[in-house]
């Protein structure tokens, strides 16, 4: 069987047009858990650089 133009009911532009909205549900989510990620990640390596400038350094021993 040949595609021919009455084979096609529609064509819909733009990202993932003629996709199932499944698929584009799919997309969503995984769009939404790399900027989470993203963001989780920043997050967590300001809070480690605050630790670092809040530490003291130790004592150092005293000569006897």
């Amino acid at each position: 069987m040949k595609l021919r133009p009455e084979h096609v009911r529609a064509v819909r532009l733009g990202h993932g047009g003629n996709c199932s909205s499944v698929g584009s549900v799919i997309d969503t989510l995984f769009l939404s858990a790399v900027v989470g990620g993203a963001i989780f990640a920043a997050v967590c390596a300001s809070v480690e650089e605050e630790k670092k400038a809040d530490e003291k350094p130790p004592p150092e021993p005293a000569d006897e």
